[in-house]
């Protein structure tokens, strides 16, 4: 099975000018030239497209002296809340006005088909439309003090303030949405943020800082430096002006990022690796359940941290529903993000793709059974086959290790108990999501299920309101909704004796 490569002709000029820019470090509102460049990559064929730097210690502490000037600069700190509004929901709209550009640019710089850059960058316009709403809503209580000092007044209230600079580090699997997530709560709490994307795709963030400086944020509130996460990333966690990181990535990177912040007692935001479970009951409409099993898992060729990589199917319509997924798998074109009719896209680079690629064989040699077609794709570029295994053991590493590609294992389970054993028995706790017409049978699953968030008769989908986030190895804290917010917030008591 060939797959082409991506279609240049189809980029705008404006995506074909950028491409060809040369990119640098965004701080201080100002373009710095690199030391070291990255080669970026089109997953779609291994070649290389662009170039971003490569930031250092220093690029780092520029960043964040300069996010530090400006959180403590009239111009940020002592502007009014409906102004940061204002700036907010003006960058949402050249979100929009630029949402070709950005969609384009995402595609080819992270694989994904087109349709689903598209989504994403309305989501994130979205996300920043939601936190505009919260700077005038931020607010703190009075308290009535009653103290057993004859004679004596008190007046107490609490003060929500703005934590600092941020420190921001995004993945590659949807990096504006990701970049998005970090920068709205913290500018609508009035912080200022130091944001670090992934090496593998950080093409439109560069983007985003253009917008940052058209839509009139004061220089420093956000600064955007590329770079490597051994080097960059550690020294932004590492830095003693920031207040706060705020990760999303994998299990063992946040772990490591969560032991350097307790040195400085940063706080911190985790949102890490899931291996989230499908269930499907037997009274569920199956036709929804499929189509359902098989978007959780094969979006964004599996690259989405809630992704449904672990399918537990009822045993009366196991063999129905392994089949019909296994028929949606087979079914999905593989194609660079451009190409038209494109329904799933490469990996990343040619690491992940190994890695998954691993993962299938070492299962298939260890006994499961491989249900789909399994058609290596032919080509330059990261395109992995989807794969729907069975015959799987609950504890073989295909059902407890995030894989993190176009993988499912498929188990089946007899009663609703057995069912939330399954479903809990791995490290992690992101998310899960549940397929049945019996509300009571639901209801008595859901606070059974130890996960940050559980989807009913619906893949998983994420919402500006709605809290994203999870337990165990999953991480805490929490992304979106007003859990979200509070994340970049403190709170002040103040006690004031009046007689």
């Amino acid at each position: 099975m060939a797959i082409d490569s991506n279609d240049y002709s189809r980029l705008s000029p404006a995506a074909r000018l950028f491409l060809e820019r040369s990119h640098g470090h965004f701080i201080d509102g100002q373009w710095q030239s690199p030391t070291a460049s990255i080669a970026v990559l089109d997953p779609s064929s291994g070649r290389q497209i662009s170039a971003i730097g490569a930031g250092s210690a220093a690029d780092i502490d520029g960043a964040v002296q300069a996010a530090h000037r400006a959180f403590n600069h009239p111009s940020w700190r002592g502007l009014a809340p409906l102004d940061r509004e204002r700036l907010i929901l003006r960058l949402a709209e050249l979100i929009e006005a630029n949402a070709a550009l950005l969609s384009q640019v995402e595609s080819v710089d992270n694989g994904m088909p087109l349709g689903f850059a598209e989504i994403n960058v309305g989501g994130a316009a979205g996300v920043l439309r939601y936190m505009a709403g919260w700077p005038s809503k931020i607010v703190g209580d009075t308290v009535d003090v009653k103290m057993p000092f004859p004679g004596s007044q008190f007046f107490a209230y609490t003060a929500r303030e703005a934590v600092g600079v941020v420190g921001a580090i995004v993945p590659w699997n949807v990096p504006l949405m990701m970049a998005i997530w970090k920068l709205a709560p913290a500018l609508a709490a009035g912080c200022t943020v130091v944001l670090k994307p992934a090496e593998d795709a950080s093409l439109t963030a560069l983007i985003l800082a253009d917008l940052i400086q058209q839509a009139g944020f004061p220089n420093g509130v956000v600064n955007i430096v590329t770079g490597y996460g051994a080097e960059a990333g550690e020294a932004l966690v590492r830095h003693p002006l920031v207040a706060k990181i705020s990760f999303t990535g994998s299990t063992e990177t946040g772990k490591y990022i969560n032991r350097l912040a307790t040195d400085s007692l940063k706080k911190v935001t985790l949102e890490l690796g899931g291996k989230s479970p499908t269930i499907v009951f037997d009274d569920a409409d199956l036709e929804q359940a499929i189509r359902g099993a098989a978007n959780a898992i094969f979006t964004n060729a599996g690259q989405i941290c809630v992704a449904g990589a672990r399918l537990y199917v009822q045993r009366r319509v196991y063999e129905q529903v392994l089949e019909g997924v296994a028929r949606q798998a087979d079914s999905l074109q593989l194609g660079a993000g451009l190409n038209a009719g494109s329904q799933m896209g490469p990996l990343i680079n040619a690491r992940q793709l190994e890695r998954v690629q691993g993962y299938v064989q070492r299962a298939v040699q260890g006994g499961a059974s491989l249900v789909t077609q399994g058609r290596s794709p032919q080509g330059g570029g990261f395109f992995a086959a989807t794969a729907v295994l069975a015959d799987i053991k609950q504890g073989d590493d295909l059902v407890q290790q995030e894989i993190f590609g176009p993988v499912l294992a498929v188990l089946p389970f007899d009663d609703l108990e057995e069912a939330a054993l399954l479903a809990n028995d791995t490290a992690y706790g992101l998310a899960a999501s549940v397929w049945s017409r019996d509300l009571s049978r639901v209801h008595r699953l859901v606070p059974l299920l130890k996960c940050g968030k559980v989807s009913v008769n619906t893949e998983g989908f994420p919402y500006p309101a709605l809290p994203e986030g999870g337990t165990k190895q999953s991480g805490f804290g929490r992304d979106l909704g007003r859990e979200g917010l509070d994340g970049y917030l403190e709170s002040k008591t103040v006690l004031v004796r009046i007689s």
